[in-house]
């Protein structure tokens, strides 16, 4: 068996086993009013971010006043609302050169009030924990932020975390949040170079958020994996209802893209280990003489 054969029947493996370990996360009770909750909150643009962490640096699940009460909390009397700025869109009826008239849509943006879960109280909120523990893995992480190098891809750590977000993509540059543990900060930085190296082409641009999602999510599942680190692979997809389907129609796009990141890690790691024999070599020769 050729290493690419193996490695695609290893990914196939590792493919099955996180649908069926997904399809049991997407059945529980837990999962069913996580996403419940989940469906309050808003995903903020990276400019809200920004001014959310300004107003208040610990934030870390933010909604509005009326959100809040539907998840059976209130905001706690002489909080200070966090501003940031929310899109609305109005449409109206304008004539044309030809005096038709023909509606159209405009976006435009108000200061609107949030509030962090530490300026609340009430009903417990259900919690997907997709964070991974420890701090064991950072050989891993340095040599994947080789990779990124070698890649042109530039990663930045820095505060995140804002209604779950650990890290994002944005086409050649990568942001992963700098206070969760080694081992999160690995998982998250192979789902993003997964959508670097996938999604950001015009081919990639065709999938669609759930496609894309799905791919880099199974990326990360089979590689971490590969090097025996735990992951949260199947919570995640669970929020995206991946099934075996859907996984199996990504088998192509995960084959490939895990060869590239196997194949420069693990060559690194040879390098690495012939240039240790050598200076083991090399101290054993200048101990005789």
């Amino acid at each position: 068996m050729t290493p690419s054969s193996f490695l695609e029947k290893q990914v196939a493996g590792f493919v099955e086993e996180l649908a069926k370990e997904t399809d049991v996360v997407r059945q529980s009770e837990m999962f069913k009013a996580y996403l419940d909750a989940v469906s309050k909150f808003w995903h903020y643009s990276f400019h809200n971010q920004v001014l959310i962490y300004l107003q208040k640096k610990d934030a870390s699940r933010v909604a509005g006043f009326v959100a809040w009460n539907k998840l059976g909390r209130s905001v706690l009397k002489g909080s200070k609302a966090i501003k940031i700025l929310a899109p609305f869109t109005k449409k109206i009826l304008q004539k044309d050169e030809n005096g038709e008239e023909k509606e159209r849509s405009f976006t435009y943006f108000v200061p609107v009030n949030v509030f962090d879960v530490s300026q609340t109280k009430g009903k417990e909120l259900p919690k997907l924990d997709i964070e991974v523990k420890g701090d064991n893995q950072k050989e891993l992480l340095e040599k994947l932020l080789e990779f990124c190098k070698a890649k042109n891809i530039s990663v930045e750590f820095r505060q995140l975390g804002v209604n779950g977000l650990y890290g994002y993509s944005k086409g050649g540059k990568i942001s992963i949040d700098c206070n969760q543990s080694v081992n999160t900060q690995a998982n998250t930085l192979i789902h993003e170079i997964a959508h670097e190296l996938l999604h950001y082409s015009l081919e990639g641009k065709q999938f669609s958020k759930q496609e894309r999602e799905t791919q880099a999510e199974a990326i990360t599942y089979v590689v971490t994996r590969h090097f025996g680190l735990e992951n949260k692979s199947a919570l995640y997809l669970a929020a995206y209802n991946a099934n075996y389907k859907n996984l199996a129609e990504s088998l192509k796009q995960v084959s490939e893209t895990t060869g590239k990141i196997l194949s420069f890690l693990e060559q690194n790691q040879l390098l690495e280990e012939e240039v240790n024999k050598e200076k083991k070599q090399l101290l054993v020769a200048v101990s005789r003489r």
